[in-house]
C-alpha cells in the first residue's frame, strides 16, 4: 500500500501529533510505502520532518507556504498539484485545525482513500478570528463526512464525533502510545520534586494553576521542588512569583533520556489544563511508576480513568488540589508500588506495537471497503461541498 501523509509545519511535531506519526509509521514501514508532503514555513518543524524522513529513507515533498487570514495554518500552493498526481492508495491528513491544508486534500484526492486523524479539541483551544473558526469547524465536518476512515486518539473523542457527524467512514479508537521499554518504572524511593511537563507557548496548559497548588503543597512540604520540563520553560521564570522560584528548577525542552529520568525521580506529574485531548506525559508518568495530578475532563478520563496512580482533581480549586497532593505525598513508597502495579494493563493498552497493528487493520479495511464494495458516490459526482470549500483555489 501506498501512503502520502499530508502534514501542516504549524503542528508540533515535537508533541502528541509528531509522536503520533513518527511512531506508529516506523512500526508499519514493512507493510506501507510512506511519503511525507509539508509546508516550509516552520523551519523546527520541517527539520523534525525531514531528519524522520532522512532516518527511513521516505519520500520527502516540501512546498511553499503561503499565509492565509482565512486559516491558522498555511496554504501549501505546491499540495494541490501533487495531490493531483494520484500516485497513492491512500491519503493520511492530520488534525482538525489544519483548514488551509485538510481542505486542499479534500478538493484534491479525487477517489483516493483518505484517512483522517484530528486530535480534536474545541474551537475555543486555540485563538482565532470568527472567520477562522467557522472555517476549521466547516472543513473539520467536511473531513469527517468524506474520510473513509477517522482514527481517534480517545473512546470520548471517537463517541463525541460519531454522534456530531456520520459520514462514509468509520470511526477508530487507537491512541497515543509509549515506548515501554524505554519509559522504564523508577525506584520506590523518588527524589522530594513534583514535575510539569507542557508547552509553555500554549495558554491552555495553565501552568499558573500549577503554581496555585505548588504554593500550597511548599507551606506543608518546604523541601519539595518543582521541575518543569518542555518547550518555553527555561524562560518561564517571570511566571513564577519571587518567592517560589528558589524551588523551581526550569530545565526547558529536554532530550528524551532526561525527561525519562525526570519522570523516574518525581513523585507526581501535575497536569491541570484547560483541556487535554489525550496527555501523553500522563502515560508516560504511569509507565514510570508516577502519580499524576490532573484535571477531570471526559478525554483523559476515558483513557486513564481506570488505573491506579491517574488522581482527577477540580483545577479550579488549589485547596482542595494540594490536599489531595499532600495524602498522596503521605504515601511514600505505597503509592509507587500501586501505579506500577496497573503497569502490565497500561502497557497491553497504550504500547505503540500494539498501536501500529490497530492502524494498519483501519487502513487495510478502509482501503478493502473502497475498492472491493460497490461506493455509492464515484468522486467526479461529488458536489463542490463535499469535495472541499475551495476558499483557497
Amino acid at each position: 500500500m501506498r501512503v502520502l501523509y499530508v502534514l501542516s509545519s504549524s503542528n508540533q511535531m515535537y508533541s502528541g501529533i509528531g509522536r503520533n506519526v513518527f511512531e506508529l509509521t516506523a512500526r508499519l514501514m514493512d507493510r506501507a510505502r510512506f511519503e511525507f508532503a509539508i509546508d516550509d514555513r516552520n523551519p523546527k518543524n520541517l527539520a523534525l520532518v525531514g531528519r524522520f524522513c532522512r532516518q527511513h529513507s521516505l519520500p520527502l515533498h516540501i512546498g511553499r507556504g503561503r499565509s492565509v487570514p482565512e486559516a491558522l495554518d498555511d496554504f501549501n500552493e505546491d499540495l494541490p498539484a501533487l495531490l493531483r498526481e494520484y500516485r497513492w492508495d491512500a491519503i493520511e491528513f492530520v488534525c482538525w485545525a489544519n483548514a488551509a491544508t485538510n481542505d486542499a486534500v479534500l478538493r484534491e484526492a479525487g477517489d483516493t482513500v483518505l484517512i483522517y486523524t484530528p486530535h480534536f479539541q474545541p474551537t475555543w483551544t486555540c485563538p482565532t478570528t470568527p472567520s477562522q473558526a467557522e472555517f476549521i469547524e466547516r472543513v473539520h465536518r467536511l473531513a469527517l463526512q468524506r474520510a473513509d476512515a477517522i482514527l481517534c486518539v480517545s473512546p470520548q473523542e471517537r463517541d463525541e464525533l460519531s454522534a456530531a457527524v456520520r459520514g462514509e467512514g468509520e470511526y477508530h479508537y487507537i491512541a497515543n502510545g509509549c515506548d515501554f521499554g524505554a519509559f522504564r518504572p523508577g525506584p520506590p524511593r523518588r527524589r522530594p520534586q513534583l514535575l510539569f511537563v507542557g508547552d509553555l507557548a500554549e495558554p491552555r496548559k495553565r501552568f499558573d494553576r500549577v503554581l496555585a497548588v505548588f504554593r500550597r503543597v511548599l507551606r506543608a512540604r518546604p523541601e519539595m521542588r518543582l521541575v518543569v520540563v518542555g518547550n518555553r520553560s527555561d524562560s518561564a521564570r517571570d511566571l513564577i512569583p519571587p518567592d517560589l522560584r528558589h524551588a523551581c528548577d526550569l530545565r526547558g525542552y529536554v532530550e528524551e533520556a532526561i525527561l525519562r529520568r525526570a519522570y523516574a525521580e518525581s513523585q507526581g506529574l501535575f497536569l491541570l489544563s484547560d483541556f487535554e485531548a489525550f496527555g501523553i506525559p500522563v502515560l508516560e508518568a504511569l509507565a514510570s511508576g508516577t502519580p499524576v495530578f490532573l484535571s477531570q475532563q471526559e478525554a483523559t478520563e476515558s483513557l486513564f480513568g481506570t488505573y491506579p496512580g491517574a488522581c482527577f482533581c477540580n483545577p479550579d480549586d488549589p485547596d482542595a488540589t494540594a490536599d489531595m497532593v499532600l495524602r498522596v505525598l503521605a504515601l511514600g513508597q505505597e503509592v509507587i508500588a500501586a501505579v506500577l502495579a496497573g503497569r502490565r494493563r497500561l502497557q497491553a493498552a497504550f504500547d505503540w506495537e500494539v498501536l501500529a497493528d490497530r492502524k494498519w487493520d483501519a487502513l487495510a479495511a478502509a482501503w478493502f471497503r473502497r475498492r472491493c464494495w460497490s461506493w455509492p458516490a464515484e468522486a467526479h459526482h461529488r458536489t463542490p461541498e463535499q469535495r472541499g470549500t475551495g476558499i483557497l483555489t
